[in-house]
This record gives structure tokens, C-alpha cells and sequence, in this order.
């Protein structure tokens, strides 16, 4: 193992830590590969803080930025030294200036090796005035809300702007990552992330607490301290572990709120916060980005400011729109996707962000690599059918799951038999899909723009295949392709928490059973069960800590939406679902009373009919009994009549 790089004291250590100090070192000493989204220092994650030291999406902050070979860096507040061996490794020659001791340390081991880095503990007044415009890039990443905090040295925002803006050399830009205080997440209930209690941000900030700031407030602090060139970037779920970073001119677009959303998916993330929810944060985040409002009310801002427009506008990538990436990949299958705008038009940009790797398939999965793909516009088939579902059509719902189903069948081919057969191909398949068709789910169909509107509906014509990342050798069993994409549709509408129009105390698997009912598709609990081995086999081979999505994954099966409401997450909604639960209970307690009504109903029509059938059998008795006079008369009148013509021959 390489020695830790010196740590050089430029003044006191300033007290702060979040107690994980000292895992960190041990797993970042223990560990062979330091880079950041290694798969080996992925999978020391558990926690948050492990988390934000260690996670891959670390790697996100700086993706949609140029740092070239041989820039002059300087990180302040350099933390563990995440973005100061992001730099590093392009080729830059940083100087990371850390407050704490402790996490000094973590910096020296994480770069241990390295000759392009320098580790500086103490406060940044201690770099000294031969440092002043020496650099030509300075990293401001969670760092100014502690500005005027006891931590981060009393000093307040505005010195240590001034400061970062002293030590740009000309040309040079500051690159500033800070929550939003008016962001989305915090609007709808989230703790802030500082002080873990919601609504600080909005009510205002007490002296000596970290604080953060509006978009128009950053932007003037900036201002203020001379740097008025500025580009905005928006990471989200947030800058500390964002898989999607957004730029202004996306939010210009006429199709930006559905882009956006396509993009972002669910604007927040409660895997390390419990929030309690007022809204919906997906349908939330649309009608803010629709309003206009999406970049004030962003989680988290990524600004990139200096004194001179052109140097800080040829920082960013050109004419790129976004960058996303999806978490918790191993590295093997990690790719960086950019939607950039060019002149001829939207196109998907893919790139791996990892080591250099073979290009064969592992095992039976493989992955499409394209450089660069145009964009399909319009909305996906998944927002089609949120929003059918928020307006409570269920026959829109059924007859978009059923186009979908008609698109897969249009693919479909007959298998006599399987030559080498795997958990999403097994032997006894009979029709499969192409390989590319893995991940054929509604979310990855968009709805041709004129089709949604109609009034018979979207039709299989009307879809189209996009982001065919994923390859199946051999191709895909039909019967789990169709219950994959269910699941994944069904997902979408759960997390949504909206009122669904089917009862609350249904599980997910019957959920997705009777969805493939609604679209002809016998799917029983041995067929799901099947699917969920195949799909643990999937994410066993794709992400770094596969046990926690296969747990939830077996886990999920058997919840209820009246089970996803008892989470903290869920109050606002609680209540409208206990009513429509309530309205269930109450129906079916009426439901015994409606049949002994019904009865009591029978049993008084019975004894009518039955007083009836006996006032005819009376009826009938009295006729039979006149039939018998009237009988005894004519046999008298004959016997009389025979005697007379007797009597008359004699």
C-alpha cells in the first residue's frame, strides 16, 4: 500500500467531525483502489455518513464540469477529499485545505501516492498571501453555509467569498455547491439537512447557524464579492449525492417539464431522511417546473462563477441540457449519460465513467454501448399513465398497459427450444423477446404527442422503444418481461401516493396480478415468484450492494398501499386514504346487511307468491268442484235422455 501523503499544519484544527472519522480511515487504508466510485469503496456504504464519503455519486457533483490536466485546484473545506481526487485523477495539481485534523487524514490516505495533491489542515486564513491569484480553479462544495459558524471559523459568507475570489488567478472560476433554504425537499417536509428540523430554511435562520440561502440572495453574495459571471447548474436529488445534474436552458424549453421529469423522476430521496410529506414530490416538482419556478425551488444549487463570462461558460460542457447517471452501480456497468443540444437537434450522449473494462457480456447479461443516440421527444408511457391514474381512469390505465402489451407481442417470437438458458430465458420458455428487450418497461415507451390525447385512447402504433441499454443473451422470456415491466409500472404508481382506484389493502403482487388481468395476462404467484429470482439475479450483477434490493424486492411483494401509509413518510395522505379505507370497511359491513334485506325482500315476495298459489289452488278446487256438478248433472241428463228414447220405442 502506498504511505499516506504529509499532512502540512497551516493553523489550529478547527472542532468539527461526524464520528465516522475513524471507519473512514480504516476502510480507505484497507482498501487498494482509492477512487472515487470504486466498487471496493462502494460497498463499505451503510450509512449515511459512509454514504457521502464513499459513495459513487460523489462523482456526479463534478461530471458536468472542465477540469483540465494541469489546472491549478483549490478545495476548500476538502472533507474526506472526494472532489480533491476527482480533480487529481483528470490530471489537476490541488491543494486541499481542510479544517480538521481528522478529516486532514482522511485526505492524506485517500490520495496516498499521489504527487499531484497537497494536504493543508487548518483554517484558510493560514494559506498565505503567496497564494493569492494562483488558481485556476477553487472548490466551494458544502463549505459556505458554516461560514458563520463557530466550526467554520466565525468569519461569515461574505469574507471567506472574498477570499475564494482572491485566490482566483485570471481566468479562474469558483465552483460553489450549497442546499437551496427555499428548496423543493424542504417545502414539502424534509428536515433541513444541517439542523434535522423542517421549515428552518423558510422561517429564517437564528445568528451562528449554518445557513443557506435563495437563488436571487447566492446570486447577489456572489455579485458582491466580483464574481458576476455566473452559470447555474441544479444537481439533484441533491449536490451531495446527485444522480442527475440539471442546466438553465433545460428549464427554457417548451417540452422542459416533462424532460426534467423524465430526467429526475422523484425530485427527493428518503433513504436517509424521514420526512414528512404535504404533497406528492413528483407531481410537486411538475407543477413548479410548469409555473416557471423550477430553478428557485431546486434542492441544491452547482454555481459556476467568476470574473470573466467566456472562462467561466468554458467550464461547463457545451450546449448540454443535463447529465445523469444511475446510482449504485458497480463501476463495470457505470455510464454517464448527456443530454446535449446541437444543431441537429437533441441527442443522448453515453460515455463510461469507470475504468476501462472488456466489452463482452458477464455472464449472460451484457450492456448496448452507444456513443450518441438523438432524443425521442414526448412524454414516456409511465407519465402517462401517473397521470391517468391521478385522474382516476382506470380504462386509460388499462388501455395504455394493453398498447404496451400489443408492442411487446408485435416482437415476439416462438422458442422450440432453449439452448442456453438463464433466470430471464429459462428452459421452458415458449416466446421470447429480442435481447435488447430487457428493459422494455412503460418507462422506457414514449407516447407519441398527438396519441395521449385522443379519445379512443394510445394504441401499440402510437410507442416507441428508447434506451435499450440492457442485453439478454438469447433473448427474454415474454411472460417475465411483461411482469418486470408491470412491477416497474406499478412501482411508479405506489411511490406516486396517490388514491388509487382498486383497495388499499391490496398487495403489491395482486396489484400486479390484476393489472395482467386487465391486459390478458395470467400472472400467478409461482410466475411472480419466478420474476423475482430472475430479477435477484439481475441486481446481484449490476449494483454494489445487491442485499438490500433483494430484500426489498421479496419484501415489497407482500405490502400494501394501507401498509406504505403507516411510514412517516406518508401523513399527508394518511388521512385521505384512511377515508377511502374507512368507505371500504362500510360497505362491506353493509354488504351482509344488503343481502339479509334482499332476503327478508325473497321471503316476502315467497309468501306472496305462496298466498297467491294457494288463493289459485282454491280457485281451482272450487272450478274442479262445479267440473264434478256439472259432470253428475250431464250423466243424469244422459241416463234421463236414454230412458225417454227407450220408453218411446216400446
Amino acid at each position: 500500500m502506498p504511505e499516506p501523503l504529509a499532512v502540512t499544519m497551516i493553523g489550529d484544527s478547527l472542532p468539527y467531525a461526524d464520528g465516522a472519522e475513524a471507519e473512514l480511515l480504516a476502510v480507505l487504508a484497507a482498501a487498494e483502489d482509492r477512487r472515487v466510485g470504486a466498487d471496493e469503496l462502494a460497498e463499505a456504504v451503510h450509512d449515511w455518513p459512509t454514504a457521502y464519503h464513499l459513495a459513487p455519486e460523489r462523482a456526479m457533483l463534478l461530471a458536468p464540469l472542465d477540469i483540465r490536466s494541469g489546472d491549478r485546484v483549490l478545495d476548500v473545506g476538502a472533507g474526506s477529499g472526494v472532489n480533491t481526487r476527482l480533480c487529481a485523477d483528470r490530471g489537476a495539481v490541488v491543494t486541499a485545505v481542510e479544517g480538521s485534523a481528522a478529516r486532514a487524514r482522511l485526505i492524506a490516505e485517500r490520495n496516498a501516492g499521489l504527487d499531484n495533491v497537497e494536504v493543508l489542515c487548518g483554517p484558510l486564513d493560514g494559506l498565505g498571501e503567496d497564494r493569492r491569484a494562483a488558481f485556476d480553479v477553487v472548490l466551494v462544495v458544502g463549505v459556505l453555509e458554516y461560514a458563520g459558524t463557530a466550526p467554520g471559523g466565525d468569519g461569515g459568507p461574505e469574507r471567506l467569498l472574498g477570499q475564494v475570489a482572491d485566490a482566483l488567478a485570471p481566468g479562474g472560476v469558483v465552483v460553489l455547491a450549497i442546499e437551496n433554504r427555499l428548496g423543493l425537499k424542504y417545502l414539502l417536509g424534509f428536515p433541513e439537512d444541517h439542523l434535522g428540523v423542517p421549515w428552518v430554511g423558510w422561517e429564517g435562520y437564528r445568528p451562528g447557524e449554518p445557513t443557506t440561502w435563495s437563488r436571487r440572495e447566492l446570486a447577489g453574495m456572489l455579485s458582491d464579492a466580483g464574481l458576476v459571471a455566473q452559470r447555474w447548474l441544479y444537481p439533484f436529488p441533491d449536490y451531495k449525492l446527485p444522480t442527475t445534474v440539471l442546466a438553465e436552458p433545460i428549464h427554457d424549453r417548451p417540452d422542459g417539464p416533462d424532460l426534467v421529469d423524465q430526467l429526475v423522476g422523484h425530485p427527493t430521496s428518503g433513504q436517509y431522511a424521514q420526512p414528512v410529506l404535504v404533497a406528492d414530490d413528483r407531481a410537486a416538482h411538475r407543477t413548479m417546473l410548469t409555473a416557471g419556478l423550477g430553478p428557485e425551488v431546486a434542492n441544491s444549487f452547482l454555481v459556476v462563477a467568476g470574473r470573466d463570462g467566456d472562462a467561466v461558460a468554458g467550464r461547463v460542457e457545451a450546449g448540454a441540457l443535463a447529465w445523469r447517471m444511475a446510482p449504485d452501480r458497480r463501476e463495470r456497468w457505470r455510464q454517464l449519460a448527456v443530454v446535449a443540444d446541437t444543431d441537429s437537434g437533441v441527442v443522448v450522449r453515453r460515455r463510461l465513467v469507470g475504468a476501462p473494462r472488456q466489452r463482452e457480456a458477464e455472464g449472460w447479461l451484457g450492456q448496448v454501448e452507444v456513443a450518441e443516440e438523438p432524443y425521442l421527444a414526448g412524454r414516456n408511457l409511465e407519465q402517462c399513465l401517473l397521470d391517468w391514474a391521478r385522474e382516476g381512469d382506470v380504462d386509460a390505465v388499462a388501455g395504455g398497459l394493453a398498447a404496451w402489451r400489443d408492442k411487446l407481442a408485435a416482437h415476439e417470437t416462438p422458442v422450440a427450444s432453449v439452448d442456453a438458458p438463464h433466470p430471464y430465458l429459462p428452459a421452458d420458455t415458449t416466446r421470447k423477446l429480442p435481447p435488447e428487450w430487457l428493459d422494455a418497461g412503460p418507462d422506457n415507451f414514449v407516447v407519441r404527442p398527438e396519441a395521449a390525447a385522443r379519445d379512443f385512447g394510445v394504441t401499440a402504433a402510437d410507442l416507441t422503444f428508447v434506451d435499450r441499454e440492457w442485453v439478454a443473451a438469447g433473448g427474454v422470456d415474454v411472460r417475465l418481461a411483461v411482469v418486470r415491466g408491470l412491477w416497474k409500472a406499478m412501482s411508479a404508481l405506489l411511490s406516486a401516493r396517490i388514491h388509487l382506484p382498486w383497495p388499499v389493502t391490496w398487495s403489491n403482487d395482486r396489484l400486479v396480478m390484476h393489472l395482467g388481468g386487465l391486459i390478458g395476462e395470467n400472472i400467478d404467484p409461482a410466475l411472480l415468484q419466478r420474476w423475482r429470482e430472475a430479477e435477484a439475479d439481475l441486481i446481484a450483477r449490476i449494483y454494489c450492494r445487491p442485499e438490500e434490493r433483494v430484500a426489498e424486492l421479496h419484501d415489497a411483494g407482500s405490502r400494501s398501499r394501507m401498509d406504505r401509509l403507516r411510514s412517516p413518510q406518508a401523513a399527508y395522505r394518511r388521512m385521505e386514504h384512511q377515508v377511502h379505507r374507512q368507505e371500504e370497511l362500510l360497505a362491506a359491513l353493509a354488504a351482509p346487511h344488503e343481502v339479509a334485506a334482499e332476503r327478508d325482500g325473497a321471503r316476502a315476495r315467497q309468501t306472496q307468491l305462496e298466498t297467491e298459489l294457494d288463493r289459485i289452488r282454491a280457485e281451482l278446487a272450487h272450478a274442479q268442484a262445479r267440473l264434478a256438478r256439472l259432470a253428475w248433472r250431464e250423466r243424469v241428463h244422459d241416463a234421463l235422455a236414454r230412458l225417454l228414447r227407450r220408453g218411446g220405442r216400446s
